[in-house]
């Protein structure tokens, strides 16, 4: 493969700045424009001799100025991508930044597609494709729990789980292909212990499927709904929760008219808060969209917080659709009422604060992450596929005392489900579309 260049550190200024390029002209091209120590913009006729793995202080001579830093090289068996590889740590300017590139594509290299370093790590065997989406879920994380999926996708967790649950299929599918070739000496060995295989790994997926809804928890965060009467106090009790003035707070009923959405990180979770319009009929067209808004923001609800004026006797009944509901009485502070102790309702003041650290608490518990070691399916692309590959498992397992033929399918289309996770039979047409997203010094 042709060798290729990017900047690999975010664009603007900064105290420092990396450009990589990876390819089997890597380290020649690094030769041509590096020189160790405090040289000038003369290159050095001297042989240079790169160390792997160390740090090389020097100068990087572009096409129209030199810079001051450090240059790393990594071997091809070692290295990222699979191949050589160089990066410069220079001083983080964009012109800098820019320029050192320009100088990278003119000695040879060519412009990194998106996501080309790790695809490459991907086409090498460095990464199996499931933990190349790790590395993506990473970068664009925005909470501890996410990070933290992120991190057993990236290191693998998935993958290796995936990879158990695949031989065992491949055996099973290799017991069947023999008794269809040879019926009379491997029926007696292999059909037997075929439906107790079919089971097993059926109980596999269905416990990582039992994992999509806290996975993506851990990666998009709880979606809490701040729904109820007009001037209930929604808005203010958004503020108080996100500790900042983020909606308009008023006297006057109906003030919010449109859906008003921040988020905040609250014991490693990342909580999303909708606040929404009262619900309420009205002939007020912009306020009546409004309504049909936060009734939109409630069916996409993990959690609805129906906030409820204790002092207002006119207050409404709402069914909001089966979701989990949390009864929260706002302004204890001034309505003098006592509010028994229940699971999932809750007295707060949005103006003095009182409760509001509990029911953010009592929100976050909603993540229960998964046990030590386990792992967690937080990809949508994934859960697919391992509904695809339950189908399948469970075709396999109503067709026993079928035909050998039936069953054998629905093995290999689990089988080549569970591949389409690991890489192992996606299409080319999947991977690039994966790659697609990443940045291109990635």
């Amino acid at each position: 493969m042709s060798t290729i260049a990017a900047i690999s550190s975010p664009i603007g200024a900064g105290g420092i700045g990396i450009v990589r390029v990876s390819g089997a002209e890597a380290l020649s091209i690094a030769d041509a424009i590096f020189n160790f120590g405090k040289s000038s913009d003369v290159r050095n006729t001297e042989k240079q001799i790169w160390t792997p793995f160390k740090m090389n202080f020097g100068t990087f001579i572009a096409d129209d100025f030199c810079d001051r830093g450090y240059a790393a090289y990594f071997p091809a068996a070692q290295a990222y991508t699979g191949e050589d590889t160089v990066e410069f740590y220079l001083h983080g300017g964009a012109r800098i930044m820019q320029g050192a590139l320009d100088t990278l594509l003119k000695k040879g290299a060519r412009l990194a597609d998106h996501g080309e370093f790790t695809k490459r790590a991907f086409l090498s065997g460095r990464l199996e494709l499931a933990d190349a989406e790790g590395v993506i879920d990473m970068i664009n994380a925005d909470s501890a729990a996410a990070l933290r999926a992120a991190y057993r996708l990236m290191d693998g967790g998935l993958t290796r789980t995936i990879v158990g649950i695949s031989d065992k299929l491949e055996a099973l599918i290799a017991g069947l292909e023999a008794t269809l070739d040879y019926p009379e000496e491997t029926e007696d060995e292999v059909l037997p212990a075929l439906e107790d295989g079919i089971r097993d790994c059926l109980r596999e997926v269905n416990a990582l499927l039992d994992t999509a809804a806290q996975g993506k928890i851990a990666k998009f965060g709880i979606n809490a709904v701040l729904a109820g009467d007009v001037n209930a106090g929604k808005s203010s009790l958004m503020n108080a929760m996100l500790k900042a003035e983020r909606a308009i707070v008023t006297d006057i009923a109906g003030t919010t008219r449109d859906t008003v959405e921040d988020s905040f990180e609250y014991d490693g979770v990342r909580i999303n808060l909708v606040d929404t319009a009262g619900m309420r009929d009205t002939d007020d067209v912009v306020e009546a969209q409004g309504v049909a808004r936060a009734k939109k923001a409630v069916d996409g609800a993990d959690i609805v917080l129906h906030v409820i004026d204790k002092s207002d006797p006119s207050r409404m009944e709402y069914d909001f659709y089966g979701k989990r509901v949390f009864t929260v009485y706002n302004k204890c502070d001034v309505a003098g009422f006592a509010i028994p102790r229940m699971a999932d309702t809750f007295a707060v003041s949005a103006l003095t604060g009182e409760g509001v650290d509990m029911l953010v608490k009592a929100i976050a518990a909603q993540y229960k992450g998964v046990a030590a070691g386990g792992e967690m399916l937080t990809n949508q692309r994934h859960i697919s596929a391992m509904l695809e590959a339950k189908r399948a498992l469970e075709s396999a397992k109503n067709a026993i005392g079928a035909t050998a033929d039936c069953i054998l399918i629905d093995l290999r289309e689990a089988y080549d489900a569970l591949g389409q996770i690991t890489g192992k039979t996606a299409t080319e047409d999947v991977v690039d579309a994966i790659f697609s997203r990443f940045c291109v010094g990635k």
